[in-house]
C-alpha cells in the first residue's frame, strides 16, 4: 500500500530534522535516499515509491535516533483489520492462498491469554499437541501463521470466558 501524503511529509521533515542534528547526514535528495535505502536495505529512488509500511519504519528510526516518543502502538489499516480478523476461520479461505507469518505482537497476546489462564509454557505446550488442540491438524503443533494464531487465540479467548477471566478491553468498566 502507498503512503499517504500526510505521511510523506512527516517523513521529509523529519529527515530534514535529523540531518540538521547529527554529523555525516546529508541534506541533498541523493543523500536522503541513500540513507533511506541503506536503512531498508533495498533501492529506494523517490520517497513517494515507498510503501506504507517501510516508510512507517523509516519513521520511526528517525524518531529513535532524534529521541522523539514514537506512539505506542500503530493501528492497522483496514486490509490488515480484516485479515486479522478472518485469517483461520473456516470462511475465511481468501487468505489460505498467501500465509503471513505471526508476529511477535501476536505471540505476546497468545502469552498473556495463558498466563491469565495460570498456564505455564509447559501446559501450554502440552495442550497445543492434545487432541483439543485448534492445531490439530498440524504434524507439529507450531504457531507460524497469523491463521494458527488466531485459531489459538480464539480457543484461549474461549477458556478464559467459560472460566470468567475474560474482560472485554472495548466495554464501558461495571461499578462495584
Amino acid at each position: 500500500m502507498p503512503l499517504s501524503k500526510r505521511q510523506l511529509v512527516r517523513l521529509q521533515t523529519l529527515y530534514s530534522q535529523l540531518a540538521r542534528h547529527e554529523i555525516g547526514v546529508g541534506v541533498s535528495r541523493e543523500a536522503r535516499l541513500a540513507w533511506a535505502a541503506e536503512c531498508l536495505h533495498k533501492p529506494v529512488k523517490s520517497f513517494s515509491d515507498l510503501t506504507l509500511a517501510d516508510a512507517g519504519f523509516l519513521i520511526d528510526s528517525i524518531q529513535e535516533c532524534l529521541g522523539i516518543k514514537a506512539p505506542a502502538k500503530h493501528r492497522p489499516d483496514r486490509a490488515q483489520a480484516r485479515r486479522a480478523g478472518v485469517d483461520g476461520r473456516k470462511d475465511g479461505q481468501e487468505f489460505a492462498s498467501t500465509p503471513q507469518l505471526a508476529s511477535e505482537a501476536d505471540l505476546a497476546s497468545i502469552q498473556a491469554y495463558y498466563d491469565r489462564l495460570g498456564w505455564g509454557r509447559a501446559q501450554f505446550d502440552a495442550w497445543l499437541r492434545s487432541p483439543r488442540s485448534p492445531l490439530k491438524h498440524k504434524s507439529a503443533p507450531v504457531i507460524v501463521t497469523v491463521a494458527d494464531a488466531n485459531r489459538v487465540r480464539w480457543a484461549l479467548k474461549g477458556m478464559l470466558q467459560f472460566a470468567g477471566k475474560w474482560e472485554d478491553r472495548g466495554a464501558p468498566k461495571k461499578e462495584r
